[in-house]
């Protein structure tokens, strides 16, 4: 099914564009605070394995593990700008936190439609 195909490329696009923001910012979280750094790192790390497998086929556990990730990312990215999280609490909205959490958004979106689907047009 061709909308299927497009879902899922539009979705491993937009996790993996994520995965790939962690990773570049990884260095930077890990010398203001070590656990936030690691985070990014896995994070990142499971965002880019997520969009591979998502971009060769489709997979419920894929889509629910991503959606769930994504998510993670972006309450933690309005959580730590805004009451804090131990040890940290940063005080500026930066653009590349931004652009994730849209992108995060635009997944969770992805992953709701395809979820959405009978189990058979997964496959």
């Amino acid at each position: 099914m061709q909308n299927e195909s497009q879902l899922r490329r539009i979705g491993a696009s937009l996790i993996a564009a994520t995965g790939a923001i962690h990773l570049v910012l990884a260095p930077e979280y890990l010398g203001e605070q070590a656990y936030i750094g690691i985070g990014f790192i896995i994070g990142g790390i499971a965002a880019l394995l997520i969009g591979a497998r998502l971009w060769r086929t489709s997979d419920q556990a894929a889509w629910t593990l991503g959606a769930l990730l994504s998510a993670g990312m972006a309450v933690g990215f309005v959580i730590s700008r805004t009451i804090g999280l131990p040890g940290f609490h940063e005080s500026e909205w930066e653009l590349s936190g931004i652009l994730s959490v849209l992108l995060e958004a635009g997944f969770v979106g992805c992953a709701a439609a395809a979820l959405k689907r009978p189990r058979e047009a997964m496959a």
